[in-house]
């Protein structure tokens, strides 16, 4: 019964505070934009002429905190399995490594997690898996910060269990595991938010990034990082048709017939 109630406890505050991030963050983005500057969309909204309905804003809230809820119960289990000797790389003394394989692993695993979260992502675009399960997170083509999670049960089971891989190969410090969470999921909210906003740090895209994502369906799959889009081609790009019935992540060719050509960083949307 003390093991019940321990892991009972750890999940109560992991499902806490996932949905304090979710309702702070996203509250905040909420109240300063959508309530009190709602007036003037094409002064901050990536998309002025669209808005969810209000039903849509009511099940985005819903589907969010059930999804939240549910990955918050799985993280106090993973965390009432590291208390009873679940194998991990994660270690707890920082002395123990040291501050060079701190700063490398740190590095290591937000890579990773990135990477693997934007193969899971593209996975999601494939036209039968995108149709019975991505296509419920798309139902948000003007996306707000609490569209975030709203997605199908699978997809979010997906990408938590592609963030939790590293961790059981990569020796990381916990704190670093944590801090990277925390960013990811505050970073995801503001992505989702439907503002127009940059970051101050030089690797994170900005908002119109994502929303683009939302806007043309395939392309732009990364999470945080461009990179792996502009490596793979799937950066949304200039003169390309792009649609919900335009898989492959690199749209169709839009120019004349024999114009295409090869491709130049000038074939790009510039995101800054």
């Amino acid at each position: 019964m003390d093991e019940f109630l321990r892991w009972l406890v750890l999940a109560f505050w992991s499902i806490v505070g996932g949905l304090v991030i979710v309702w702070g963050v996203g509250g905040y983005y909420h109240l300063r934009y959508y309530v009190l500057r709602r007036h003037e969309p094409e002064a901050w909204k990536c998309q002025p002429k669209r808005w969810l309905r209000p039903e849509q804003q009511r099940q985005a809230m819903k589907l969010s905190t059930m999804n939240m809820t549910i990955g918050g119960l799985l993280s106090g289990t993973f965390i009432w399995g590291l208390d009873r000797g679940l194998p991990t790389g994660l270690y707890f003394d920082f002395a123990e490594r040291g501050w060079a394989w701190f700063l490398f692993s740190t590095v290591a695993f937000f890579l990773l997690v990135d990477l693997l979260a934007y193969y899971a992502h593209r996975a999601m675009h494939h036209k039968l898996v995108f149709r019975q399960v991505h296509s419920w997170h798309h139902r948000y083509v003007a996306t707000t910060p609490f569209v975030v999670t709203a997605m199908h049960p699978v997809e979010f089971l997906t990408f938590q269990g592609v963030t939790f891989i590293p961790m059981f190969f990569l020796p990381i410090y916990y704190l670093t595991a944590i801090t990277v969470f925390v960013y990811i999921l505050v970073f995801n909210i503001i992505d989702h938010s439907g503002v127009r906003l940059s970051s101050r740090w030089p690797w994170q895209g900005p908002t119109t990034f994502h929303d683009d994502h939302h806007a043309h369906f395939h392309c732009n799959f990364g999470q945080c990082l461009l990179l792996w889009d502009r490596l793979h081609g799937t950066l949304r790009r200039k003169n390309r048709r792009y649609g919900a019935d335009v898989y492959g992540g690199r749209g169709l060719a839009s120019r004349p017939s024999g114009a295409e050509g090869g491709s130049s960083d000038d074939d790009f949307v510039r995101y800054k």
